[in-house]
């Protein structure tokens, strides 16, 4: 696979964090993905449609058949004709010789229907490897605001004990203790949201690929670690090789193929045929031989060509409506993944190591009995209310990084 959120998150970090009550296996991005591709009912579906597709074409690329027919005429009659003594009977063989490449315009045309499979099913891909690829993002991020959740409860026992002490020794309050206690029970809430949550994006992440439930135990990455963001007019120009614009080239190439098997029946088709004539009342045979040519073939010709050029004109407008759009979207989300990218980069670089600061401030100025529990209290919520920020920035940068690549994608990005 190599699509560039693949990459992106293979260079984040080998390792994720560890779930607790779940095996140690670590599930890599790639391998995610790849398991997707290889079991969804999707993607089995496209590829049996190749193959049906494959199979109507090898068919109409066959030759007409030869035709063997016969006939009995005077048979169980009035008169001198009842019986069989004056019967005559035909045995025939006849073929109908195709004119003007008809043939060859239904082999070009089985081609471009099978390639026009073939750039569906790249399409199913896409969006089978972007669902996985999003899922994966949800459950690293999920994963991280359990590793916070954690840390969260280990700082919130410290403080109850160190609030404990200096009850005890009669320099805070009571309500000190009840409010450390009430912390650390907020805290213990928010790891079984944040455990429940992890669970849940685990569970979808593994529906991608049919489990019933997840077989893995973390996932590897890591949020810290962002790639960078290629130029929009870079990202743009992959536009045109997509499967979506290839899918529409593919329709357009069935069209012209039925277009070329339109134009070549102008010229009408010959049927002939050869056969043996027995003639009971002689005892005698002869040959038989016939031919017939149908009429009106170059009007009903006319009128399908142009339905055909008609729908190719129709589809050159269509997609040029869908690449306006298909900008149009990419760069929307472009935008948003600047926005996140501004985001990250303001509360990692700028607001945690000021709310880092301010944590360290209070809980000097608790110990040296200057401030009080709560604005030690309210230092720490900010501190970890930034670091939760911080994940989700990331994540969702990553999502729009993953729906970036559904956008640009090439076939060969996620062919096998």
């Amino acid at each position: 696979m190599k699509l560039r959120s693949l990459w992106a998150l293979a260079i984040a970090g080998a390792c994720g964090v560890a779930v607790p009550g779940h095996a140690a296996e670590v599930l890599r991005l790639e391998d995610a993905v790849a398991r997707a591709l290889g079991t969804h009912p999707s993607v089995q579906a496209d590829a049996a449609q190749l193959e049906a597709v494959r199979s109507r074409a090898g068919r109409e690329a066959l030759p007409t058949p030869l035709v063997l027919g016969g006939e009995l005429e005077n048979v169980a009659g009035s008169g001198g004709l009842s019986g069989l003594d004056a019967a005559e009977s035909t045995f025939r063989i006849s073929k109908v010789l195709e004119l003007g490449g008809k043939r060859a315009a239904r082999q070009a045309l089985g081609g471009a229907e099978v390639d026009a499979a073939r750039s569906e099913a790249d399409v199913t891909r896409i969006a089978i490897a972007t669902l996985a690829a999003g899922r994966f993002v949800d459950v690293l991020a999920a994963q991280e605001h359990v590793e916070h959740a954690e840390e969260r409860i280990k700082m919130a026992q410290a403080m109850r004990r160190e609030v404990a002490r200096w009850v005890a020794a009669a320099r805070n309050p009571d309500s000190d203790l009840r409010a450390a206690e009430i912390a650390l029970l907020d805290a213990e809430l928010k790891r079984e949201q944040a455990l429940q949550a992890l669970e849940g994006a685990r569970m979808s992440l593994a529906a991608t690929w049919g489990a019933p439930s997840p077989d893995f135990g973390s996932v590897a990455g890591d949020t810290g670690v962002l790639p960078p963001l290629d130029d929009f007019d870079d990202l743009s120009l992959r536009l045109a090789t997509t499967p979506q614009q290839r899918a529409m080239e593919a329709q357009a190439g069935v069209l012209g193929a039925r277009r070329e098997i339109a134009r070549a029946s102008a010229k009408p088709d010959v049927s002939v045929g050869l056969g043996i004539r027995r003639l009971e009342a002689t005892k005698d045979s002869g040959l038989v031989m016939s031919i017939s040519v149908p009429l009106g073939s170059r009007r009903r010709s006319d009128f399908s060509v142009a339905e055909a050029d008609y729908e190719l004109t129709s589809l050159k407008y269509r997609r040029e409506a869908q690449m306006l759009e298909v900008r149009q979207e990419l760069f929307g989300i472009y935008q948003q993944l600047k926005q996140a990218q501004s985001e990250v980069e303001s509360v990692r670089q700028r607001q945690l190591p000021k709310a880092q600061q301010a944590f360290d401030q209070s809980r000097r100025g608790f110990e040296e009995g200057r401030f009080s529990f709560l604005v030690l209290s309210q230092a720490q919520q900010r501190l970890f209310d930034l670091r939760e920020r911080e994940v989700e920035s990331a994540a969702r940068y990553l999502r729009l990084l993953v729906e970036a690549d559904r956008l640009t994608a090439s076939a060969l990005d996620i062919r096998p």
